[in-house]
């Protein structure tokens, strides 16, 4: 059975779109090969000090005080979502591996 050939020659590639290219060089600072750190803040009024610990949670947060505060996303380590669950009780929190 004879199969047909495609004889035009490959479109030359184009140019990325600056703000792609931008976004992905930054990609939220997050790359493959370097693990996450928590974003839990363990500073005092003064200055924030993150965690340290690796991350592996992405935390939805809801408010459910019924006064429409934004949503909040956080990267966790286990011991600090923990404690957020502890912290915040009636809030609607939604834990997702990294």
């Amino acid at each position: 059975m004879r199969h047909k050939t495609h004889t035009d020659a490959p479109a030359a590639p184009t140019a990325a779109d600056p703000f792609d290219q931008v976004f992905e060089d930054i990609s939220l600072g997050w790359d493959q090969d370097v693990p996450l750190e928590c974003e839990c803040d363990h500073g005092d009024e003064e200055a924030y000090a993150p965690c340290g610990r690796r991350a592996k949670w992405r935390v939805t947060i809801d408010c459910t005080c019924g006064e429409n505060h934004p949503r909040t996303v956080e990267l966790l380590c286990t011991k600090c979502l923990r404690t957020a669950r502890k912290d915040l009780g009636n809030e609607a929190i939604t834990a997702r591996p990294l």
